[in-house]
Protein backbone atom coordinates (compact mmCIF):
# COMPACT_ATOMS: atom_id res chain seq x y z
CA UNK A 1 0.00 0.00 0.00
CA UNK A 2 3.03 2.17 0.78
CA UNK A 3 4.44 1.71 -2.83
CA UNK A 4 0.95 2.35 -4.32
CA UNK A 5 0.79 5.42 -1.69
CA UNK A 6 4.20 6.62 -3.35
CA UNK A 7 3.31 6.23 -7.14
CA UNK A 8 -0.40 8.44 -6.81
CA UNK A 9 1.62 11.09 -4.87
CA UNK A 10 4.32 10.83 -7.63
CA UNK A 11 2.11 11.11 -10.52
CA UNK A 12 -0.57 13.50 -9.63
CA UNK A 13 1.94 15.95 -7.38
CA UNK A 14 4.63 16.36 -10.31
CA UNK A 15 1.97 16.53 -12.93
CA UNK A 16 2.82 19.63 -15.15
CA UNK A 17 6.12 17.80 -15.25
CA UNK A 18 4.89 14.52 -16.89
CA UNK A 19 2.72 15.95 -19.43
CA UNK A 20 5.96 18.19 -20.66
CA UNK A 21 8.18 15.22 -20.39
CA UNK A 22 5.55 12.82 -22.29
CA UNK A 23 4.47 15.40 -24.34
CA UNK A 24 7.93 15.43 -25.66
CA UNK A 25 8.70 11.61 -25.88
CA UNK A 26 5.25 11.61 -27.80
CA UNK A 27 6.57 14.23 -30.36
CA UNK A 28 10.04 12.63 -30.92
CA UNK A 29 8.59 8.56 -31.25
CA UNK A 30 5.04 9.53 -32.30
CA UNK A 31 4.65 5.93 -34.43
CA UNK A 32 4.99 4.25 -30.42
CA UNK A 33 2.21 6.04 -29.54
CA UNK A 34 -0.36 5.44 -32.51
CA UNK A 35 -2.86 2.93 -31.09
CA UNK A 36 -3.95 5.86 -29.02
CA UNK A 37 -5.27 8.15 -31.19
CA UNK A 38 -8.62 6.14 -31.56
CA UNK A 39 -9.09 5.66 -27.89
CA UNK A 40 -8.77 9.84 -26.96
CA UNK A 41 -12.23 10.58 -26.83
CA UNK A 42 -13.42 7.27 -24.57
CA UNK A 43 -10.02 8.48 -22.30
CA UNK A 44 -12.21 12.07 -21.89
CA UNK A 45 -14.92 10.53 -21.21
CA UNK A 46 -13.12 8.27 -18.37
CA UNK A 47 -11.87 11.49 -16.50
CA UNK A 48 -15.51 13.29 -16.68
CA UNK A 49 -16.54 9.82 -15.40
CA UNK A 50 -14.86 9.66 -12.58
CA UNK A 51 -15.20 13.52 -11.76
CA UNK A 52 -19.09 12.34 -11.44
CA UNK A 53 -17.81 9.87 -9.29
CA UNK A 54 -16.40 12.33 -7.17
CA UNK A 55 -18.86 15.51 -7.05
CA UNK A 56 -20.21 16.02 -3.49
CA UNK A 57 -23.91 16.39 -3.19
CA UNK A 58 -23.23 19.59 -1.50
CA UNK A 59 -22.00 21.22 -4.62
CA UNK A 60 -25.53 21.28 -5.87
CA UNK A 61 -27.15 23.28 -2.94
CA UNK A 62 -23.98 25.40 -2.94
CA UNK A 63 -25.54 26.51 -6.37
CA UNK A 64 -28.59 28.10 -4.18
CA UNK A 65 -26.53 29.13 -1.45
CA UNK A 66 -24.01 31.57 -2.74
CA UNK A 67 -25.58 31.92 -6.40
CA UNK A 68 -23.97 34.96 -7.11
CA UNK A 69 -20.35 33.69 -6.25
CA UNK A 70 -21.69 30.66 -9.07
CA UNK A 71 -23.17 32.88 -11.76
CA UNK A 72 -19.70 35.72 -11.46
CA UNK A 73 -17.61 33.13 -11.79
CA UNK A 74 -19.57 31.06 -14.51
CA UNK A 75 -20.50 34.19 -16.57
CA UNK A 76 -16.92 35.82 -16.34
CA UNK A 77 -15.19 32.35 -17.88
CA UNK A 78 -17.78 32.17 -20.58
CA UNK A 79 -17.90 36.17 -21.59
CA UNK A 80 -14.08 37.97 -20.73
CA UNK A 81 -12.27 34.15 -21.25
CA UNK A 82 -13.91 33.77 -24.73
CA UNK A 83 -13.04 37.43 -25.54
CA UNK A 84 -9.98 37.34 -24.64
CA UNK A 85 -9.08 34.24 -26.78
CA UNK A 86 -11.12 35.85 -29.16
CA UNK A 87 -9.28 39.01 -29.35
CA UNK A 88 -6.00 36.90 -29.40
CA UNK A 89 -6.89 34.73 -32.20
CA UNK A 90 -7.89 37.08 -34.43
CA UNK A 91 -4.82 39.59 -34.13
CA UNK A 92 -2.36 36.76 -34.61
CA UNK A 93 -3.67 33.66 -35.93
CA UNK A 94 -6.01 35.05 -38.76
CA UNK A 95 -3.68 34.14 -41.22
CA UNK A 96 -4.82 30.35 -40.56
CA UNK A 97 -8.61 29.33 -39.87
CA UNK A 98 -7.23 26.07 -38.77
CA UNK A 99 -5.04 27.57 -36.15
CA UNK A 100 -7.74 30.38 -35.15
CA UNK A 101 -10.06 27.97 -34.46
CA UNK A 102 -8.79 25.62 -32.52
CA UNK A 103 -7.55 28.80 -30.46
CA UNK A 104 -10.55 29.83 -29.74
CA UNK A 105 -11.77 26.89 -28.93
CA UNK A 106 -9.25 26.17 -26.52
CA UNK A 107 -10.92 28.87 -24.50
CA UNK A 108 -14.46 28.15 -25.15
CA UNK A 109 -14.47 24.87 -23.58
CA UNK A 110 -15.49 24.15 -19.64
CA UNK A 111 -13.17 24.74 -16.80
CA UNK A 112 -10.03 22.17 -16.59
CA UNK A 113 -10.96 19.32 -14.32
CA UNK A 114 -7.53 20.20 -12.60
CA UNK A 115 -9.11 23.44 -11.51
CA UNK A 116 -10.52 21.73 -8.06
CA UNK A 117 -6.90 20.67 -7.58
CA UNK A 118 -5.71 23.77 -7.63
CA UNK A 119 -7.85 25.27 -5.61
CA UNK A 120 -7.04 22.92 -3.14
CA UNK A 121 -3.41 23.43 -3.18
CA UNK A 122 -3.98 27.24 -2.92
CA UNK A 123 -6.05 26.92 0.24
CA UNK A 124 -9.26 28.14 -1.82
CA UNK A 125 -12.91 27.31 -1.90
CA UNK A 126 -13.31 23.88 -3.22
CA UNK A 127 -16.68 23.82 -2.85
CA UNK A 128 -17.10 26.90 -4.77
CA UNK A 129 -14.56 25.51 -7.32
CA UNK A 130 -16.28 22.46 -7.80
CA UNK A 131 -20.14 23.82 -8.19
CA UNK A 132 -18.87 26.18 -10.78
CA UNK A 133 -17.04 23.57 -12.80
CA UNK A 134 -19.99 21.38 -13.01
CA UNK A 135 -22.27 24.17 -13.56
CA UNK A 136 -19.82 24.70 -16.52
CA UNK A 137 -19.71 21.55 -17.59
CA UNK A 138 -23.66 21.35 -18.18
CA UNK A 139 -23.78 23.91 -19.97
CA UNK A 140 -21.03 23.55 -22.37
CA UNK A 141 -22.69 21.21 -24.88
CA UNK A 142 -24.83 24.02 -26.14
CA UNK A 143 -22.59 27.01 -25.55
CA UNK A 144 -19.71 26.00 -27.01
CA UNK A 145 -20.76 24.84 -30.42
CA UNK A 146 -22.74 28.29 -30.79
CA UNK A 147 -19.44 29.91 -29.99
CA UNK A 148 -17.66 28.41 -32.60
CA UNK A 149 -20.07 29.23 -35.03
CA UNK A 150 -20.69 32.67 -33.97
CA UNK A 151 -17.30 33.48 -33.74
CA UNK A 152 -15.13 31.46 -36.42
CA UNK A 153 -17.97 29.79 -38.65
CA UNK A 154 -17.71 32.56 -41.52
CA UNK A 155 -14.02 30.92 -41.55
CA UNK A 156 -14.35 27.43 -41.44
CA UNK A 157 -17.38 25.03 -41.19
CA UNK A 158 -18.80 23.78 -37.96
CA UNK A 159 -20.23 20.38 -37.64
CA UNK A 160 -22.95 22.49 -35.13
CA UNK A 161 -25.50 19.61 -34.32
CA UNK A 162 -22.70 17.06 -34.60
CA UNK A 163 -20.10 18.83 -32.61
CA UNK A 164 -23.12 18.83 -29.90
CA UNK A 165 -24.10 15.46 -30.07
CA UNK A 166 -20.08 14.63 -29.43
CA UNK A 167 -19.95 16.87 -26.14
CA UNK A 168 -23.12 15.34 -25.29
CA UNK A 169 -21.55 12.05 -25.25
CA UNK A 170 -17.95 12.44 -23.67
CA UNK A 171 -18.98 15.18 -21.49
CA UNK A 172 -22.48 15.21 -19.35
CA UNK A 173 -23.79 11.69 -20.43
CA UNK A 174 -20.28 10.61 -18.32
CA UNK A 175 -20.77 12.96 -15.08
CA UNK A 176 -24.36 11.70 -14.83
CA UNK A 177 -23.44 8.49 -14.90
CA UNK A 178 -20.77 8.78 -12.39
CA UNK A 179 -23.61 10.64 -10.10
CA UNK A 180 -25.94 8.01 -10.48
CA UNK A 181 -23.16 5.10 -9.49
CA UNK A 182 -22.04 7.68 -6.33
CA UNK A 183 -25.46 7.57 -5.30
CA UNK A 184 -26.53 4.00 -6.16
CA UNK A 185 -23.26 2.17 -5.14
CA UNK A 186 -21.69 4.87 -2.48
CA UNK A 187 -19.72 1.86 -0.50
CA UNK A 188 -17.78 1.28 -4.01
CA UNK A 189 -17.21 5.01 -4.40
CA UNK A 190 -15.78 5.61 -1.15
CA UNK A 191 -13.53 2.72 -2.08
CA UNK A 192 -12.37 3.84 -5.12
CA UNK A 193 -12.12 7.74 -4.15
CA UNK A 194 -8.39 7.77 -3.22
CA UNK A 195 -7.16 6.36 -6.93
CA UNK A 196 -9.60 8.66 -8.45
CA UNK A 197 -6.80 11.46 -8.95
CA UNK A 198 -4.05 8.79 -9.87
CA UNK A 199 -6.44 7.48 -12.93
CA UNK A 200 -7.34 10.86 -13.79
CA UNK A 201 -3.75 11.71 -14.19
CA UNK A 202 -2.69 8.93 -15.65
CA UNK A 203 -5.70 8.95 -18.63
CA UNK A 204 -4.56 12.65 -19.26
CA UNK A 205 -1.32 11.61 -19.90
CA UNK A 206 -2.53 8.94 -22.31
CA UNK A 207 -4.64 12.15 -23.63
CA UNK A 208 -1.37 14.27 -24.39
CA UNK A 209 0.63 11.33 -25.84
CA UNK A 210 -2.62 10.65 -28.39
CA UNK A 211 -2.66 14.50 -29.52
CA UNK A 212 1.20 15.34 -29.64
CA UNK A 213 1.90 12.10 -31.53
CA UNK A 214 -1.33 12.19 -33.92
CA UNK A 215 -0.62 15.75 -34.58
CA UNK A 216 3.57 15.59 -34.64
CA UNK A 217 3.90 15.76 -38.33
CA UNK A 218 1.77 19.56 -37.67
CA UNK A 219 3.77 20.35 -35.20
CA UNK A 220 7.40 19.90 -36.90
CA UNK A 221 6.32 21.93 -40.19
CA UNK A 222 4.83 24.76 -37.87
CA UNK A 223 7.77 24.72 -35.72
CA UNK A 224 8.22 28.57 -36.29
CA UNK A 225 4.89 29.02 -35.07
CA UNK A 226 5.48 27.23 -31.92
CA UNK A 227 7.26 30.74 -30.31
CA UNK A 228 4.26 32.72 -31.35
CA UNK A 229 1.97 30.04 -29.91
CA UNK A 230 3.49 29.84 -26.75
CA UNK A 231 3.45 33.43 -26.01
CA UNK A 232 -0.26 34.22 -26.91
CA UNK A 233 -1.22 30.87 -24.85
CA UNK A 234 0.33 32.65 -22.21
CA UNK A 235 -1.62 35.52 -22.12
CA UNK A 236 -5.05 33.68 -23.22
CA UNK A 237 -4.82 31.75 -19.52
CA UNK A 238 -2.71 34.42 -17.27
CA UNK A 239 -5.04 37.35 -18.49
CA UNK A 240 -8.31 35.61 -17.60
CA UNK A 241 -6.97 34.19 -14.45
CA UNK A 242 -5.64 37.82 -12.52
CA UNK A 243 -9.01 39.61 -14.43
CA UNK A 244 -10.69 37.09 -12.52
CA UNK A 245 -9.17 37.42 -9.26
CA UNK A 246 -8.69 41.08 -9.33
CA UNK A 247 -12.95 41.76 -10.46
CA UNK A 248 -13.52 39.30 -7.37
CA UNK A 249 -11.92 41.22 -5.34
CA UNK A 250 -13.31 44.45 -6.47
CA UNK A 251 -16.76 42.84 -5.50
CA UNK A 252 -15.52 42.05 -2.26
CA UNK A 253 -15.39 38.29 -2.53
CA UNK A 254 -13.06 36.68 0.43
CA UNK A 255 -9.31 35.44 -0.63
CA UNK A 256 -10.57 32.09 -0.68
CA UNK A 257 -13.29 32.63 -2.93
CA UNK A 258 -11.47 35.01 -5.36
CA UNK A 259 -8.53 31.95 -5.90
CA UNK A 260 -11.45 30.06 -6.75
CA UNK A 261 -12.35 31.91 -9.24
CA UNK A 262 -9.02 32.76 -10.68
CA UNK A 263 -9.18 28.80 -11.84
CA UNK A 264 -12.19 28.86 -12.90
CA UNK A 265 -11.69 31.34 -15.34
CA UNK A 266 -7.97 30.70 -16.30
CA UNK A 267 -8.17 26.85 -16.72
CA UNK A 268 -9.85 25.50 -19.61
CA UNK A 269 -10.49 21.39 -20.28
CA UNK A 270 -7.95 21.95 -23.28
CA UNK A 271 -8.10 17.82 -23.15
CA UNK A 272 -11.71 18.44 -24.48
CA UNK A 273 -10.84 21.83 -26.90
CA UNK A 274 -8.07 19.00 -28.20
CA UNK A 275 -10.39 16.07 -29.03
CA UNK A 276 -12.90 18.37 -30.22
CA UNK A 277 -10.67 19.88 -32.85
CA UNK A 278 -9.28 16.65 -33.97
CA UNK A 279 -13.23 15.48 -34.99
CA UNK A 280 -14.31 17.67 -36.87
CA UNK A 281 -11.48 20.51 -37.77
CA UNK A 282 -8.31 18.81 -37.87
CA UNK A 283 -4.91 18.02 -36.22
CA UNK A 284 -3.37 21.20 -36.86
CA UNK A 285 -6.26 23.13 -34.90
CA UNK A 286 -5.80 20.73 -31.97
CA UNK A 287 -2.14 22.31 -31.42
CA UNK A 288 -3.19 25.37 -29.67
CA UNK A 289 -4.86 22.86 -26.70
CA UNK A 290 -1.91 20.85 -26.76
CA UNK A 291 0.17 24.15 -26.08
CA UNK A 292 -2.42 25.01 -23.74
CA UNK A 293 -2.46 22.00 -21.85
CA UNK A 294 1.13 21.93 -20.67
CA UNK A 295 1.15 25.81 -20.30
CA UNK A 296 -2.34 25.94 -17.90
CA UNK A 297 -1.20 22.69 -15.94
CA UNK A 298 2.08 23.87 -15.12
CA UNK A 299 1.09 27.43 -14.59
CA UNK A 300 -1.52 26.32 -12.56
CA UNK A 301 0.52 24.32 -10.30
CA UNK A 302 3.38 27.41 -10.08
CA UNK A 303 0.40 29.91 -8.87
CA UNK A 304 -1.03 27.35 -6.38
CA UNK A 305 2.48 26.68 -4.64
CA UNK A 306 2.44 30.74 -4.84
CA UNK A 307 -0.73 31.06 -2.73
CA UNK A 308 -0.42 28.08 -0.50
CA UNK A 309 2.41 30.41 1.42
CA UNK A 310 0.39 33.67 1.88
CA UNK A 311 -2.44 33.71 4.32
CA UNK A 312 -6.37 33.25 3.56
CA UNK A 313 -8.60 35.70 5.69
CA UNK A 314 -12.56 33.80 5.43
CA UNK A 315 -14.07 37.31 6.02
CA UNK A 316 -18.11 37.05 5.41
CA UNK A 317 -18.65 37.80 1.82
CA UNK A 318 -20.72 40.70 0.84
CA UNK A 319 -23.72 39.56 -1.05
Amino acid sequence: MKVLSLINNAVTKFLPLWIVVFAIIAYFIPKSFEPLTGWTGFMLALILFLMGLTIPPSSFRYVLKQPKLVFFGVAFKWTVTVLISVGLGFTFLSHSPDLLTGFILAGSVPSATAASLYTFMANGTVLLSITMSVVDTFISPVVTPILLETTVGHLIPIAFLPLIAKMLLIVLLPILLGLVIQLKMSRFVEILQPSVRFFSSTTLILIVLSVVSGSQPLLEDNLSLLPLLIIITMLQILVPMFLGYGMAKVMKFNEADARAILYETGLCNTALAAILAMDYISFLAAVPAVINTILNLSFGALIAIILSNKSVVKEQNSL
